[in-house]
């Protein structure tokens, strides 16, 4: 293995173990030094691969997007089948995002919380646009899924795209992130009907009329 291959799998143990301390013990508790011994490294070593632990929380970050993409794509793959609609592909997708809460809670907690901790240091703009993927690069699930249902006439073409994608994915978020940290609303009404019907609504506008 050459140094550089040693260096690129270093950091991605780092990154992946620091992902892990920052969800089990919270972001300010999480010390260089906790996630250098459960990686295996000295805690020197951690800072050859990322200066500050701002710099380690931004890759935790993108690291736990890339996951929750995953996730979603792959409970699109397990629905697929010949012929499905896109605007069934974005029923599928949003319903699969919004259930990251129930498979993940303290993961959406830390999405909240690097949140917080990223705008307070002032790098907010390092992570624009995860989640969700910059809208006109096509790259994220949803935004495919609205291609295609484009294409075969399941969405709405004369619908404000561009800022129902974005609306979606910032406002399944942000319900989400709410329900980790126990405001009033989340005892008085019931988790999975909230999510469902915020996902139901959002294909209801995508769909064509």
């Amino acid at each position: 293995m050459s140094l550089e291959e040693l260096r690129e799998r270093n950091k991605k143990l780092v990154t992946e173990k620091a992902l892990e301390c920052f969800i089990e013990s919270g972001i300010d508790k999480t010390k260089i030094s906790d996630i250098a011994r459960r990686a295996g490294l000295t805690e020197r070593s951690v800072y050859r691969y990322f200066a500050t632990k701002t710099d380690l929380l931004i890759a935790a970050s993108f690291l736990y997007w890339d996951k929750a993409e995953k996730y979603t794509r792959e409970a699109l793959d397990k629905a697929s089948r010949p012929g499905m609609t896109g605007i069934e592909q974005v029923n599928v997708i949003l319903h699969a995002y919004s259930s990251i809460l129930l498979a993940d809670p303290q993961g959406i907690r830390f999405s909240l919380d690097a949140e917080v901790a990223l705008f307070n240091a002032g790098k907010t703009h390092e992570v624009v646009n995860r989640p969700p993927e910059k809208y006109e690069t096509y790259a994220g699930p949803l935004a495919q899924a609205v291609q295609v249902g484009i294409a075969d006439g399941t969405v709405n073409p004369d619908a404000n795209i561009k800022q129902l994608y974005y609306n979606s994915y910032d406002s399944i978020l942000g319900m989400m992130q709410r329900l980790t940290v126990g405001v009033p609303s989340v005892t008085e009404l019931d988790t999975e009907d909230r999510l469902r019907a915020i996902c139901d609504m959002y294909v209801q506008e995508f769909a064509a009329k």
